[in-house]
């Protein structure tokens, strides 16, 4: 059995030292790889954005503006309600109303968002029941309780929370011909939802 000589004092001193770098280096190596995993596995779910439908029109800002809404008449024939997409293009926001099949008027509105999408739909910030909304900057507000909601997608920003909770309801209009047009069945069958 060879007896493992252990260098002297000396040569412990003298002798260049192990470069630690490559222990470094797989070190580092190892950070990244279990933050890109991390990241890659354990990232938080990003809200969806849900728009109204595709882009109908240009896109738009209404940074710095605050636009009231335009009243406008509507034509209903066939079981369908129609306006003008110039008259929203042109107004922005417009007003209207007509009844559902209780015989109580329903607020109505149409505007054309920042990205160029159609909103139409009810009217009403149900639990304060402001029938009015007007659009400033990239906002959109009641008239009323001033609580207000994003523009692309009626989710709550500020203002009462009960109202935040009763965002306008899209009627999923579909223009065709230059016309926006919602089934009516869509409004006969609004109501105020239970608050």
């Amino acid at each position: 059995m060879s007896k493992q000589k252990s260098p002297g004092k000396k040569q412990q001193f003298t002798q260049p030292e192990k470069s630690k770098f490559p222990l470094i280096l797989v070190a580092v190596a190892i950070l990244v790889v279990a933050a890109v995993t991390a990241f890659t596995f354990f990232k938080p779910a990003q809200a969806s954005v849900d728009y109204f439908g595709e882009p109908v029109v240009a896109p738009r800002s209404y940074v710095g503006k605050f636009i009231s809404m335009t009243a406008v008449d509507p034509v209903v024939e066939n079981g369908q309600i129609k306006i003008p997409l110039a008259e929203v293009e042109e107004n922005n926001i417009v007003f209207f109303e007509l009844e559902n099949d209780e015989g109580t008027l329903v607020p109505l509105m149409a505007y054309i968002t920042p990205s160029g999408r159609l909103f139409a739909g009810s009217s009403m910030c149900e639990p304060c029941r402001g029938r009015t909304f007007s659009l400033a900057g990239e906002t959109l507000v009641c008239d009323v309780c001033r609580t207000t909601y994003t523009i692309e997608d009626h989710k709550f920003i500020s203002g009462a929370t009960a109202c935040g909770q009763y965002p306008p309801s899209n009627m999923n209009p579909v223009v065709e011909n230059g016309m926006i047009i919602i089934e009516e069945a869509e409004v006969l069958n609004w109501r105020i939802r239970s608050l």
